[in-house]
């Protein structure tokens, strides 16, 4: 029932003004992805899951450290922490591409009744804005489903990891990608705040959103602990990603 309220809630809030989260059936490891990466971390995973007309959907979102920057913490509950700033990865890291410390990552999954992820809506909400609770109208969007059906392949698994600072997600955007709108045209990673990321699968024909996760991650100044580690060297020990 609670999931059920969250659910309702958050479409009349994508027909309004204000996205609820977290929202979620599950929060935990999810094994069978990684992210569309090497090493992304899947221990910490918000999970939503439906039976739709005989399709099993399940959508998941996660936010995680870059390469070998300081780990990414959560609350068990939805509420990511992550570090401002930039760099090639942290200690360690290979990259010549500047990023923000932390990515988003996310997995769509769909199963049965004869459908792929081309017979459903899958959009994919993410946020520059560092306001708490920003207005749907502001977030940026990529049409999953668009991105596949240009693919021209059924598929019936869409993942994938973002990293805001990248220029893919700014302008000038792909055809599947509606920047966010308003005062903020691009994402500021030293900036502090609260950014939102949703998935909304929707039915095609009755436009109904049929399942919803959604996470947030708040964004926080490094503490001078853990710069003297840095400068140190030290180099933390689980896998990262390779981009």
């Amino acid at each position: 029932m609670y999931k059920q309220f969250l659910t309702i809630f958050a479409a009349m809030a994508l027909s309004t003004q204000v996205l609820a989260t977290p929202i979620f059936d599950t929060f935990g490891p999810l094994p069978e992805t990684e992210f569309g990466g090497d090493g992304i971390p899947n221990d910490a995973v918000a999970i939503g899951t439906q039976l739709f007309d005989g399709t099993s959907i399940t959508a998941a979102l996660t936010a995680h450290e870059r390469f070998f920057n300081p780990d990414v913490e959560n609350d068990g509950a939805g509420t990511f922490t992550a570090l401002t700033g930039t760099n090639t990865g942290g200690p360690g890291s290979t990259s010549s591409t500047v990023g923000a410390l932390w990515s988003f990552g996310y997995f769509i999954k769909v199963e049965g009744g004869g459908r792929t992820i081309q017979d459903l809506q899958f959009d994919l909400y993410y946020d520059f804005d560092p306001a708490s609770d920003t207005a749907i109208a502001d977030l940026g969007v990529i049409d999953i489903t668009a991105g596949v059906l240009l693919g021209g392949v059924p598929i019936s698994v869409a993942e994938g990891s973002q990293n805001l600072f990248f220029s893919f997600l700014g302008t000038p955007a792909p055809p599947v990608l509606t920047p966010p709108s308003g005062s903020v045209p691009s994402f500021d990673p030293n900036a502090e705040g609260e950014y939102t990321f949703a998935i909304v699968a929707s039915d095609p024909i009755s436009g109904f959103a049929v399942e919803i996760v959604a996470i947030d991650v708040q964004v926080v100044p490094e503490p001078t602990s853990l710069a003297l580690l840095g400068l140190g060297g030290l180099l933390f020990t689980r896998r990262r990603r390779n981009r």
